[in-house]
């Protein structure tokens, strides 16, 4: 293999380097200001006693983030079997290398407690 056969995905790269930083210099042109009008409080008048913004706690994050992670790994779980058929015994041991990895995976995170709200 050339080094120009690397170009296109340069260019890709280059590219996608190129718009994240015009979208992020163009959010920062265009932001709305803050505007002391928009604070007063409506309908009740009543002024607010605590922050409206609440966060929410990590816990619902790193559920979420475990969730997708672990979604994706077994929806790609039938197309990798299925183009592994035809390699036999080696494409048997490579998706049962996989599925281990996976469930090693969630047994340490479970062990962790990652999986518990408290």
């Amino acid at each position: 293999m050339e080094l120009s056969d690397y170009l296109p995905i340069l260019i890709y790269f280059a590219a996608g380097l190129a718009v994240a930083g015009a979208i992020f210099a163009l959010s920062k042109l265009v932001r709305p200001r803050p505007n002391p009008m928009k604070a007063l409080p409506y309908e009740s008048g009543i002024l607010p006693a605590a922050p409206v913004r609440q966060r929410f706690s990590i816990d619902f994050y790193l559920t979420a983030m475990l969730f997708i992670v672990f979604d994706i790994e077994l929806a790609f779980l039938y197309p990798v079997a299925v183009t592994l058929r035809d390699d036999g015994l080696l494409g048997l041991v490579v998706l049962l290398v996989f599925v281990f990895t996976v469930i090693e995976a969630l047994v340490y995170i479970w062990k962790k407690g990652a999986l518990e709200w408290r």
